[in-house]
């Protein structure tokens, strides 16, 4: 996966999710224990520009020395010997008093002390997420679409004597998403009616009247659908739904046809004045 201009192969699901959602919104969101709660909150810990470098820094060294094979850090050449050297000498202490490495070669080895406080420990850099209704739904839309890349994987993955669950096009996609925001709102509904505009008859992909919602699922299978153009014209035509206020696209670009996936879902993303009233647009794109 390709993401602030490096190619990262060999790291984990959920570090690929945190550098997505760094790169798009300069944050990291978590699922924290907070002690004077005596309950855990979803949080969003917000970085500084030299604090994003340092961690994309990190998450490459990190991703460079998984696919090297090596014992070391500092054994492998295109490392920076800064984060080589806190890396091999990295260890962890258990509850039970139990003492592993160095090295310990995890996340918080490469990342090193300040940046493990931050994502870890400190309370003041958290942001509690505390939302409710329309707002919580649109966040659960977030969590899901980032959770579409892992478990497609997972669903191309299983268990030997399985049978593979492979997500091949918009319709696996939607049914995927519909399964796991059914759980989070009780009237979504899949194929949404779209008001005719100069005959032309349109369904949405998931719909949920309640929170006002339209979601619309795109595949890109090969090279050259324009995909971005397809959208312009679909926020016209679906933006003029009488229960749609936010409209969410998701596309997963299994031909990684859009060059600047970043960039796209900055341009697209706002408010927009359709049919008298005020819409709210958001894209998501990911790769299978």
């Amino acid at each position: 996966m390709r993401i602030f201009g490096y190619d990262f192969t060999h790291i984990d699901e959920s570090h690929l999710e945190d550098l997505g959602t760094l790169e798009r919104e300069r944050a990291i969101y978590a699922d924290h224990w907070i002690e004077e709660l005596h309950d855990f909150r979803h949080v969003r810990i917000r970085l500084t520009e030299s604090e994003v470098t340092e961690y994309v820094r990190a998450m490459k060294a990190m991703d460079t020395f998984h696919g090297s094979g090596a014992t070391w850090a500092r054994d492998v050449p295109t490392i920076p010997s800064d984060i080589a050297e806190r890396a091999d000498s990295y260890s962890i202490r258990t509850r039970d008093g139990k003492t592993y490495g160095p090295p310990w070669h995890c996340a918080a080895a490469f990342c090193g002390r300040e940046i493990e406080e931050i994502l870890c420990f400190s309370v003041a850099r958290m942001e509690v997420i505390e939302e409710l209704g329309t707002a919580a739904f649109l966040s659960t839309i977030r969590r899901a679409v980032d959770a579409l890349t892992p478990s497609i994987r997972a669903f191309e993955n299983r268990e030997k004597g399985l049978a593979t669950w492979p997500i091949m096009r918009e319709d696996d996609v939607r049914d995927l998403l519909y399964a796991m925001l059914r759980a989070s709102i009780s009237d979504i509904k899949r194929e949404e009616p779209i008001p005719s505009k100069a005959g032309a008859s349109r369904v949405a992909d998931l719909h949920s009247p309640v929170a006002r919602t339209l979601i619309e699922v795109k595949w890109i299978g090969r090279r050259g659908r324009r995909v971005l153009d397809e959208i312009h014209i679909d926020i016209q035509t679906y933006g003029r739904h009488p229960e749609c206020d936010h409209l969410v696209f998701v596309v997963v670009d299994a031909a990684r046809d859009v060059p600047d996936p970043h960039l796209a879902e900055t341009q697209i993303k706002g408010t927009q004045a359709i049919g008298g009233k005020t819409l709210s647009v958001t894209l998501y794109i990911r790769e299978p």
